[in-house]
């Protein structure tokens, strides 16, 4: 096998073995908390928010070592540290469980540290910028067919069997990445060498994230990545809850979660190119950003009367759009945040971005897996609380075009 299709085989098999096992972990995680904590405690939301800022953002703080290790060492620790994190958080969960959090720490470090490693090989072995394209293409393939097949698994396995051999069949699933990585990985690679990595590259991102905050021009895009990330948050927090209502022998839990994920393969084409025919238009990124908060709050709006009426056609239509907004949403986080921080250093600008969506989505998540459950315990329907995510959603994209004070119109255009 040629050294271009042993990287081809080996990332995408990583790629999909990784995705397969969080996504069903993740499915199924809100249940499992709140069995053990009880439904309506805080603690569960903090739980689930913690998990979802160390996945998103951990990395921001392990730059330096992620600079001086290779490529292969860097997944080896992050899927080792992702199974230490599921074996700790597993035995914890019942035996104190809100100690449990330490092991949710270490999972959402690993799953970090893989995710950024594999995109990171990825651009550092790919010199030629078609070849990254169709490489991306492919990774996001397999990505995402494991978010389909992962929360179906997860409501067979949790079902059937209980915690102990879901939780093994999910650290087989990360043993079968680690053979991968070990087999197929080119030990001499580095996403950026020290040599490399002046120290004029290493500004502040605090910096950076002040500038973006203080600018007229930039502010809508920071607020929008925000609100964003808060709606992405829902998927696996208070929406999970919402299909456990629905869940039933023929309808498993998992279904829910697997329309997102083919949605999204379905609608990603459609979306990129109204998207190109938008900026074609003259359009900037943002606007388009502003559009998928459009599609987030008519989603919420579907979803709040889904189960209202108890209808699974309406949750699953509130769904496909959710997928909408999602395929919208996501593509353009970095490229809107470049465009409006073009003066600004690449590196931290990046890092921002990054830093705004693990804010956005632990909040997100801390409140779905606080509020969700509050409500269905105390007023048998969590409807009000989609609708205010709804009403935030437009709030937000009105009050960017459409602003109290003319002077201070944010262009978004």
């Amino acid at each position: 096998m040629s050294m271009r299709s042993r990287k081809y085989v080996s990332v995408s098999a990583d790629y999909l073995t990784t995705n397969l096992a969080y996504s069903a972990l993740l499915s199924v995680l809100p249940l499992i908390i709140t069995q053990q904590i009880g439904s309506a405690s805080i603690i569960s939301g903090i739980m689930l928010g913690v998990l979802s800022a160390a996945a998103r953002g951990s990395t921001l703080f392990l730059g330096r070592v992620i600079e001086r290790v290779s490529t292969f060492y860097l997944m080896q620790c992050g899927l080792g540290m992702t199974v230490l994190g599921l074996l700790v958080f597993s035995w914890m969960v019942e035996a104190l469980p809100i100690a449990s959090v330490v092991g949710l720490i270490l999972l959402g470090v690993g799953v970090s540290v893989v995710n950024f490693t594999l995109r990171g090989h990825i651009i550092a072995t790919t010199a030629d910028a078609k070849e990254q394209t169709s490489f991306f293409s492919l990774v996001s393939l397999c990505a995402s067919g494991g978010a389909a097949i992962g929360p179906i698994v997860a409501s067979f396995m949790q079902k059937e069997f209980g915690l102990l051999p879901f939780v093994l069949l999910l650290t087989g699933i990360y043993v079968v990445a680690f053979l991968c990585t070990g087999v197929f990985f080119d030990r001499r690679v580095y996403i950026r060498t020290a040599e490399e990595a002046s120290e004029k590259s290493r500004s502040s991102v605090l910096v950076t994230l002040r500038g973006l905050l203080s600018s007229r021009t930039t502010m809508p895009v920071v607020v929008i990545v925000v609100i964003g990330s808060v709606m992405n948050g829902q998927l696996f927090s208070g929406m999970a809850f919402e299909f456990q209502e629905f869940s039933s022998s023929l309808l498993p839990a998992g279904v829910f979660f697997t329309v997102d994920a083919v949605a999204v393969i379905c609608l990603q084409l459609p979306v990129n190119m109204l998207i190109l025919r938008i900026m074609s238009s003259g359009k900037t990124s943002s606007y388009c950003m502003g559009v998928s908060l459009a599609w987030y709050s008519t989603a919420f709006l579907l979803f709040a009367a889904g189960t209202l009426s108890h209808t699974v056609g309406i949750i699953c239509a509130a769904l496909i759009l959710f997928s909408a907004g999602e395929c919208m949403y996501a593509p353009l986080t970095n490229v809107a945040m470049v465009e409006s921080g073009e003066s600004m250093p690449l590196v931290d600008v990046l890092n921002c971005r990054l830093l705004l969506t693990a804010v956005g989505e632990s909040l997100g998540s801390f409140c779905g897996g606080f509020l969700v459950p509050l409500f269905i315990a105390q007023f048998h329907t969590a409807a009000p609380y989609w609708a205010a995510l709804a009403l935030i959603a437009a709030c937000t994209l009105g009050s960017l075009l459409y602003p109290t004070s003319s002077s201070r119109r944010y262009n978004l255009r």
